[in-house]
């Protein structure tokens, strides 16, 4: 082939300019990932369904969790139990707080869980055992029936709804800690047997006998207090780790404060459960006030232990205070008091009750701080200044006579004894009384209720987030596949790399499927879409390819179309016979010439015997007025493949064939010869030099470009003189573009319409 004829045909192709009313490639970019979307809308539309089935088997299966809730309320710490200054000094020093975030972290610690634990009895689980997967469902909608539902397809060992057991007492060795052991209704009347999972028997009895059995790894004790199930029901009773439990516990616990240091605790906990829920709430709270208050007590009872233990001392102080001011007086007679004695009296009792006092409090404070706190510093510098001012006062009592100096010291320490005895007695008093009535500084705010509907699942939201998943996994879908397919969907690559111009994009539509579909189930009628359904956008892309080639055949050397294309399935007889039939709606005499002697089905659109045909007519046993054969649609005849034979390559270089392509194209406005695939034989580069022009036929997004490139070369090789592309089924290939239902393709390559 020479070099200027291959330049040429390889020469850069010219590009179609841009839509009008598109900006840029950007533009162009959205619409063709619009138009990948709804290329595999029907894909979408099917997963999304599919999800939203499975969101809805799961609504129906899943176990609902509910939810309760309970406040309580954590007060402002309080003076010390004490009562004294103690309490006054430290919130001075330190302020006094909401202990919210510690009084959080109590009610999720384990003191608290654990009461929990003991009193709900969650180390012991007992259950009916249902069948998998829809078993638990289908038993939640007859729990409240009167007597247990008979078993479905007759599993009895199941529970279908209206069992019920509880099991206070389960003791177990350590080494069946968290194994489920096998609970077997005997009978209507309360009776069981125990077995381990394989069937091994532990023990038999009765409802509301406390029952011992061995195994293996030691003795088991269990109580059933009541037992409602069919003979045969199973249950699985197993005796839980207690750190297993404070985990789920802890796992299904939240706690936090409401609003900003409101002091307000909210306690929630989810569970399976209306009933349960709401009593695990109200035992937390129960657990969490009980505490509190003990701690309080107990406070208070440190501090009346050690005043008590002060009394005696003090009682003693004063009764020897007293002995010395008696012992005194007898011995000197009664005393006249100076008002400056009584004045300077006063004062030192003062200071040195203040001191004692002082005193006091800081060995009570030691026992909670140490010596470095902040508290215990205030308290030593409040001594040191009183025992400043004590010293100033001992020089004015040395002014004094001796009689009053005397006088003074005894009843100065018998007013100290006395003042301080005095005020601890009222103390104790008080400890006393806030012991016995101790309230603590919290208090519950609101009990839980139980929970009328389900926490989870919600309809609204596992559905929404069905068709929300069930879209994005469809798109996602048809994406992959997208960049998962080999094959050219894009006309314009072909344009860019061989110069070919795409005259039609003919897209897959619902007639040219139900078409085909009748065509293989062998039903006789008209199949041609362009007689039946003339609307349809599969014949309005023919018709726009109908106006190209008007122009193209000008530039031909005679009137005769081949169509040819890399591989078989590619649509050329729908294209070859629906093309003729609008060309010949339009007024024109037209032939469609089935050439394809080896596998050609044309007859099968006018529902007619393939012989008498093409082959018939060469090997001289039939003549040209029984091949060409009308149709329905007036103006458009068929020449069939007629008889198969054994040599389709060499019938068609038959002098007699290029006899028939000649008088049809002189008796005809058109004729369009459809041809076997160009890569598999070499029928199309036969028949093509008899043509004015060919066209390759390319199922969108079934090529690889190699495929394309290696037919073109071999036709233009042969001689064929290849004008231009035909995309077919555009669109059918999910993840392929489908051009936004036909409206891209249609303004962008029918550029004559």
């Amino acid at each position: 082939m020479p070099n200027d004829v291959i330049n040429e045909t390889l020469r850069p192709p010219v590009i179609a300019p841009p839509l009008a009313g598109v900006s840029g490639d950007e533009e162009v970019n959205l619409r063709h990932l619009f138009d990948l979307v709804a290329s595999g809308k029907w894909v979408i539309l099917g997963i999304t369904l599919a999800v939203l089935a499975l969101a809805s088997l799961y609504l129906v299966i899943a176990h609902p969790t509910y939810k309760a809730d309970g406040l309580v309320e954590v007060e402002e710490n309080q003076k010390s139990a004490a009562g004294g200054d103690l309490g006054e000094i430290s919130s001075m020093l330190l302020g006094t707080p909401v202990q919210t975030e510690a009084e959080i972290q109590i009610l999720k610690s384990r003191m608290v869980l654990d009461q929990v634990i003991e009193k709900m009895n969650l180390l012991v689980e007992a259950q009916p055992h249902y069948f998998p997967f829809i078993g638990h469902a289908y038993a939640r909608r007859h729990d409240d029936e009167v007597q247990p539902v008979d078993p479905l397809l007759g599993f009895k060992r199941y529970a279908w709804g209206g069992e019920h057991i509880e099991v206070p007492t389960l003791q177990v060795p350590d080494k069946l800690l968290g194994e489920r052991l096998v609970l077997h209704a005997t009978d209507g009347n309360g009776g069981f047997v125990l077995e381990y999972p394989r069937g091994t028997k532990i023990l038999e009895g009765t409802v509301g006998n406390a029952l011992t059995g061995q195994s293996e790894s030691g003795s088991i004790n269990i109580f059933v207090r009541d037992l409602k199930a069919r003979p045969g029901t199973e249950f699985y009773v197993t005796k839980l780790p207690r750190q297993r439990v404070l985990e789920q516990l802890s796992g299904a616990l939240t706690v936090r404060e409401q609003g900003k240091q409101s002091g307000v605790i909210a306690i929630s906990v989810k569970g399976r459960s209306a009933e349960f829920v709401a009593k695990v709430v109200n035992s937390i709270e129960d657990a969490y006030l009980r505490q509190n208050v003990e701690r309080r007590s107990a406070e208070a009872q440190r501090s009346l232990e050690f005043l008590e233990k002060q009394l005696p001392q003090l009682k003693d102080q004063v009764n020897t205070a007293q002995t010395r001011l008696n012992a005194y007086q007898l011995q000197h007679g009664s005393v006249d008091v100076t008002k400056e004695t009584t004045m300077v009296l006063q004062h030192s009792v003062e200071l040195e009750t203040g001191r004692l006092q002082l005193e006091q409090q800081r060995e009570e404070a030691i026992q909670r701080f140490t010596p470095q706190h902040p508290v215990v510093k205030a308290l030593d510098q409040q001594i040191q200044s009183i025992q400043a001012e004590q010293e100033k006062q001992k020089g004015q009592a040395e002014r004094l006579p001796n009689t009053q100096q005397e006088i003074f010291s005894l009843m100065r320490d018998l007013d100290v004894a006395n003042q301080l005895y005095t005020d601890l007695m009222n103390t104790v008093q008080q400890l006393q009384v806030a012991k016995a009535g101790t309230v603590g500084n919290v208090r519950i705010v609101d009990y839980a209720l139980e929970p009328r509907e389900a926490f989870s699942p919600q309809l609204l939201l596992v559905l929404s987030a069905g068709l929300f998943i069930g879209i994005l996994l469809g798109i996602g879908c048809v994406i992959t596949q997208r960049a998962l397919l080999r094959g050219v969907d894009d006309p314009t690559e072909v344009e860019t790399r061989l110069g070919l111009t795409a005259y039609a994009a003919i897209p897959y539509t619902v007639g040219q499927r139900q078409l085909t579909q009748r065509m293989a189930r062998g039903e006789l009628g008209n199949h041609i879409l362009a007689a039946t359904a003339s609307q349809d956008l599969a014949i309005e892309a023919l018709r726009s390819l109908r106006n190209s080639l008007h122009f193209l055949w000008l530039e031909s050397s005679n009137n005769v179309v081949m169509l040819t294309g890399p591989a078989p399935g590619l649509g050329k007889s729908f294209v070859a016979v629906n093309l003729g039939a609008v060309l010949a709606l339009s007024g024109k005499r037209v032939v469609v010439v089935d050439a394809d002697l080896r596998r050609g089905h044309m007859h099968k659109y006018a529902s007619m015997e393939a012989a008498p045909g093409i082959s018939d007519y060469v090997v001289g046993d039939a003549d040209e007025n029984a091949v060409i054969k009308p149709t329905v649609v007036e103006g458009l005849m068929l020449v069939t493949n007629g008889t198969t034979p054994p040599n389709p390559a060499e019938l068609l270089l038959h002098e007699r064939f290029a006899k028939l392509v000649s008088h049809l194209s002189a008796n005809f406005d058109y004729v369009i010869i459809d041809t076997p695939p160009s890569l598999m034989v070499a029928d199309a580069a036969i028949v093509g030099r008899m043509a004015g022009c060919a066209l390759l036929v390319l199922k969108s997004a079934e090529h690889p470009m190699r495929e394309i490139e290696e037919t073109y070369r071999r036709l233009i090789q042969a001689g064929v003189k290849v004008r231009g592309t035909i995309f077919n089924q555009v669109g059918y290939r999910v993840g392929s573009y489908g051009y936004g239902g036909y409206g891209y393709s249609y303004n962008r390559y029918y550029k004559y319409e």
